[in-house]
């Protein structure tokens, strides 16, 4: 088993940008950039050389805020425009991103508020914050300066989560919501890679984004209903959704 050690590098650098007592360690508060990679499924009828040549998976970058036991998790400003592929024969597949998704977490209180951007369409779910059981390795290794441990956890249909998380960090939480281990989610792979997060970056918050506000605009429907909402237009449309655990992964069949 490796033995854990806290590098005094760590704990200076956050010192330094968020003002904290001297030989703190502590991150209050402050925003960490991750890079978001999902897994697409694409599959045409007849066309093998046309779903070889559209994309395996998605990549974007994704923010987490976090100050006074709170979080919020949503979509970067730096974000492209919707990617968009023509094959000579006219189909035409376009990708979009997850528009005004926002999770918003009471750490300490165990709450989620989730916005959710469906068909143009914005819905707020409020639940508990899953209890997920972890198993703590005892591996660990670094991500940006802060020593990390491995967790994992196995939900009932097997699909294995595996993270990284910071116990020096000083706050709670992770992306999605991954916020249910004691330091801050820096690395998360869900199902075997079909979507993972890594944390690339650790910044001050601005004075706007000191504000942190839990969503509100939207229809607020429970989990039970925004599913039915959902199945039933992906049925309309000939597509099938699959959850992925803490994202869904979207396959799409395109017929001839």
């Amino acid at each position: 088993m490796k033995k854990i050690i806290l590098t005094t590098a760590a704990v200076m650098f956050a010192a330094y940008l968020w003002g904290q007592d001297e030989g703190s360690s502590e991150t209050k508060s402050g925003k960490i950039i991750f890079e978001e990679k999902v897994k697409i499924e694409i599959s045409v009828d007849g066309d093998a050389a046309l779903a070889d040549l559209l994309p395996k998976e998605r990549k974007s970058e994704k923010e987490l805020l976090f100050r006074d036991g709170c979080t919020l998790f949503r979509e970067s400003l730096n974000n492209g425009d919707d990617m968009t592929m023509e094959h000579s024969d006219g189909v035409r597949i376009r990708m979009v991103g997850s528009g005004q998704n926002a999770v918003y977490t009471d750490v300490e209180n165990r709450k989620v508020t989730e916005k959710r951007d469906f068909m143009n369409r914005i819905f707020i779910v409020e639940r508990d914050l899953p209890a997920t059981k972890w198993k703590i390795t005892g591996n660990n290794r670094e991500v940006l300066g802060y020593n990390c441990l491995e967790a994992l956890s196995t939900d009932t249909a097997g699909r294995v989560t595996r993270v990284w998380f910071a116990p020096e960090f000083g706050a709670k939480g992770g992306p999605s919501v991954l916020s249910d281990l004691p330091g801050m989610v820096l690395e998360a792979d869900v199902n075997d890679g079909r979507l993972t997060y890594t944390a690339k970056a650790v910044e001050p918050l601005s004075k706007e984004e000191m504000k942190m506000e839990k969503p509100s605009d939207g229809k607020k429907v429970t989990e039970d209903e925004y599913a039915s909402i959902v199945s039933e237009k992906m049925k309309e449309m000939g597509l099938e959704e699959g959850s992925s655990g803490g994202g869904s992964q979207i396959r799409i069949v395109i017929k001839r």
